[in-house]
């Protein structure tokens, strides 16, 4: 693999029918986690299974249905998901964000993740797209749902967002957007487009386009495959000289 092939964009933008729910998965447990700026809640499925590069982490899902419903379509991936109030998510200051990025890295830290793929919903996009910015060495792919592409509310105190951010980052990017959150967004096509079209980087697909009712149902499956072929994309990054070693999460590592 060429260096040009390990910055490729995401391309499985499209439900693939692959993501099927395995009946018997382990299900996601909560755990608070202590860390420097205090505890933070946190969803935790360690597989048992898993490879060492199959870590999600979701960031922006409150009360764990998106959690769970991606452990099941990904039974071998160790998932984490973080309280983003927790971590007092969202910030306006630029000292803020950096330290909200770092506390999501610290607990990455806790449990022997070296990279993931990020997944971000709504205000948890912004969170990720930090994430990526200020610790691009620990991510994987993002994969962005309806935020993350630059609210102008959500602009730090120096003018910069979220969007600013994307422009300078080198790992894949896939958006995601649809339903009534998307309209409240101002994401439509045409913006989406005109933002996307000077980040070769970023591919976006809309989601049950007319059916707000399902969005929630077919973007979690694509999420779900989208997330499936970072992990065999971040692998196979990983087994380039230059991407350097990873570790995995221990199973008993949740048991601290």
């Amino acid at each position: 693999m060429t260096g040009d092939e390990a910055d490729a964009p995401v391309r499985a933008l499209r439900p693939l029918g692959s993501a099927k729910a395995e009946p018997h998965s382990i299900r996601p447990r909560g755990l608070s986690v202590d860390l420097t700026g205090g505890s933070v809640g946190v969803l935790v499925r360690v597989s048992r299974e898993g490879r060492k590069h199959d870590n999600l982490l979701l960031l922006g899902e409150p009360h764990g249905a998106t959690a769970e419903t991606l452990a099941g379509l990904l039974p071998d991936a160790h998932v984490l998901a973080p309280s983003i109030d927790d971590l007092g998510w969202p910030q306006r200051s630029r000292a803020a964000r950096d330290t909200t990025a770092h506390a999501v890295v610290e607990l990455m830290d806790h449990f022997s993740v070296e990279r993931a793929v990020l997944v971000g919903t709504e205000r948890g996009a912004d969170l990720a797209v930090a994430v990526a910015a200020a610790h691009p060495e620990r991510v994987g792919a993002l994969v962005l749902v309806n935020g993350g592409l630059g609210d102008a509310q959500l602009a730090d105190d120096d003018g910069s967002s979220s969007r600013d951010a994307l422009a300078g980052l080198r790992v894949p990017v896939a958006f995601l957007f649809g339903g009534a959150v998307a309209e409240t967004n101002g994401y439509t096509p045409s913006s989406v487009s005109a933002t996307t079209s000077w980040l070769r980087h970023v591919d976006a697909q809309e989601v049950a386009e007319g059916q707000h009712d399902r969005f929630d149902e077919q973007s979690i499956a694509v999420v779900a495959d989208i997330v499936e072929s970072q992990f065999a994309s971040v692998r196979a990054r990983a087994a380039h000289p230059a991407t350097g070693s990873h570790r995995i999460i221990a199973p008993d590592d949740d048991e601290r």
